[in-house]
């Protein structure tokens, strides 16, 4: 029988050992792949509130991959994760989501 080292962890998203806590975190991490493919359609046609994807004319594949990666980043659970992958996913979402992005509103108050 394997014994296992108490406080080691392995990160869910990435599979390398960790000491890090379950934190409260989406099922997968940002993606670069798939946002780089929602850039090269329009993020504002994917993602925005008029998103219309009658009129894009997806593939039923492409589709079927955005669908299933909006359901896997909306959905949040505990699990473990690594400082790695943590900051990997902060880098990606800065650059896709927000201080890189155009529009970004930075409500940090300086008290």
């Amino acid at each position: 029988m394997l014994k296992r080292d108490k406080g080691i962890n392995h990160c869910t998203w990435c599979g390398a050992s960790t000491m890090m806590e379950r934190m409260l975190l989406p099922e997968t991490p940002i993606l670069e792949f798939l946002e780089v493919k929602i850039d090269l359609i329009g993020r504002d046609d994917v993602w925005s509130d008029n998103a219309d994807w009658s009129i894009l004319n997806l593939d039923s594949d492409v589709e079927a991959e955005l669908l299933v990666y909006d359901e896997m980043l909306g959905q949040v659970g505990l699990k473990h994760v690594c400082e790695g992958c943590l900051m990997e996913d902060d880098r990606l979402w800065d650059k896709y989501y927000g201080k890189e992005r155009d529009g970004y509103i930075d409500f940090d108050l300086e008290f």
